[in-house]
């Protein structure tokens, strides 16, 4: 079977996974903060491709492609990064979305410079902890979760 269907139904992450969310930011930023998004920097942006590359260096990454339902080796994380002028101007349905079946999770691009790691276990989240903490991101999850 297709790795893609072992965490993805309906084209969405399967309901049976946990979320944490992994940010520029510490936390929820709330309406008066908005305006930050508007400030993020070129280097501040850089740092989730930062992140990405240490998840390929750790782990194999498979590329979710959501209209043929599969997932594909990457084999090279340059063909998956994007820069910060592309990452601007492109909508949802060409955001990241990777399985790393090692820790048996999901990491799926977001909106507003965050990141949601699906997850079943607590463990997966402690793997990544010093990974997200090098890339100089911060993790955090729903406390309504």
């Amino acid at each position: 079977m297709n790795i893609y269907h072992n965490y993805i139904e309906e084209w969405e992450v399967k309901p049976e996974f946990k979320k944490e969310f992994i940010s520029i930011f510490d936390g929820w930023l709330g309406k008066e903060n908005y305006h930050k998004l508007d400030e993020v920097t070129e280097s501040e942006w850089s740092r989730f491709n930062h992140f990405i590359r240490l998840l390929s260096e750790n782990f194999e990454l498979f590329l979710i492609n959501f209209e043929v339902q599969s997932a594909t080796k990457v084999d090279d994380i340059n063909n998956v990064l994007t820069t910060y002028e592309e990452d601007k101007d492109k909508d949802a349905s060409h955001f990241t979305n990777l399985i790393i079946p090692q820790l048996k999770c999901v990491l799926s691009e977001e909106w507003d410079y965050t990141y949601i790691l699906w997850y079943k276990d607590k463990i997966t989240v402690d793997a990544l902890k010093s990974l997200i903490s090098k890339a100089r991101l911060y993790h955090f999850s729903d406390e309504n979760e």
